[in-house]
């Protein structure tokens, strides 16, 4: 049975009691945030040991990724940025840049990946275009200015690629034929790219650039800015890997900008869409590459008019599926063009 103290009835001994009750209670509260500081300052230096291991393994994984990153910190400087002829070291350099474009930079994690990829390769800053499904990257260096149109990625590309109708486009004071998926494509960013591109530092030219269906978005907007005080002057080339026809053959007129079409061998996309529909027509000068060539073949990429025919009927219903066929694919553009240019050497 406990006892009691009454505050009336003995007041020295209630004093005495709560005294010793409030001693003890105090001890104990002590005892307790002592516990839970000692327990705070372990989770602190847990947590920033954790934090230093993340920090090293973030490194590590950047090394093994930067190891066989396509692009790398000596590219930029190897670039011929004065001359306008061809260049071995620039076609590799956009080839790459048109492959990363492939990458979902909606997913943050994949997101980080492209931009310490181009930083990595000194395109700064990175910004990206997007909408109505087409997009393009636009990286800038302290040489150059970069836009890489990401080709057929989704099931927009799909209707684009199969909207093979020409239209008549006003470009200036000319009214051309234009494939117009690829036309309106281009049409979903056309103001929001041309004002990033001015925005840019003026000094530098652009490059234009693109695999597949952004090869030909590259073209479109080549001849869409190239008329144009303030973009047409600073477009210095467009570069296509893999890319289809675009227009009619009053076309290629208003493509003022030099355009090297860079083609697999054994890439049936190029011969898309057919030219016996409405009659298309590829611009620019051909660049065909082989297997273990070390060398760019200036040539037109097929052996007869007879086999150009035959390829453009029979394989344009299923361009779709081309797409995983090795010859069309980005990677391999990527990698016939790096042996080239490291064979070739730094003065090509």
């Amino acid at each position: 049975m406990s006892r009691s103290y009454g505050l009336f009835d003995r007041p020295e001994a209630w004093v005495a009691a709560f005294a010793e009750r409030l001693a003890s209670y105090d001890k104990l509260v002590d005892s307790q945030r002592a516990r839970l500081s000692q327990l705070e300052a372990e989770r602190d230096a847990a947590l920033e040991q954790f934090k230093r291991a993340c920090v090293e393994e973030i490194k590590n994984a950047d090394a093994l990724l930067f190891e066989v990153a396509p692009i790398a910190p000596h590219d930029v400087d190897a670039i011929p940025t004065r001359r306008a002829a061809y260049s071995d070291r620039t076609a590799a350099l956009l080839a790459k840049l048109a492959m990363l474009a492939y990458i979902d930079w909606d997913d943050n994690a994949k997101r980080a990946v492209l931009e310490g990829t181009l930083r990595r390769g000194r395109a700064v800053p990175f910004e990206t275009v997007s909408a109505g499904g087409t997009d393009a990257v636009v990286a800038e260096t302290d040489k150059f200015v970069v836009v890489a149109f990401r080709g057929t990625s989704s099931r927009y590309d799909v209707l684009t690629d199969l909207n093979i109708f020409v239209q008549r486009v006003n470009v200036g004071e000319r009214a051309v034929k234009v494939h117009r998926g690829f036309y309106d494509a281009f049409q979903n960013i056309e103001r929001q790219l041309r004002e990033r591109l001015v925005a840019q530092n003026p000094g530098l030219p652009i490059y234009l650039t693109g695999h597949s269906l952004g090869g030909a978005l590259a073209l479109v907007a080549a001849a869409a800015y190239g008329g144009t005080d303030e973009l047409g002057d600073r477009i210095a080339a467009v570069y296509t890997f893999g890319a289809p026809r675009v227009g009619g053959a009053d076309f290629p007129v208003i493509v003022k900008a030099p355009h090297y079409r860079v083609v697999n061998r054994g890439d049936v996309v190029p011969l898309v869409p057919p030219n016996w529909i409405s009659g298309y027509r590829h611009t620019g000068m051909p660049i065909l590459l082989k297997k273990d060539s070390d060398k760019p073949i200036r040539t037109r990429p097929w052996s007869s008019a007879l086999l150009l025919v035959l390829g453009s009927l029979l394989l344009w219903p299923f361009v779709r599926r081309l797409r995983r066929r090795q010859a069309h694919e980005a990677s391999l553009y990527v990698a016939r063009l790096e042996r080239i240019a490291r064979y070739r050497g730094r003065w090509t």
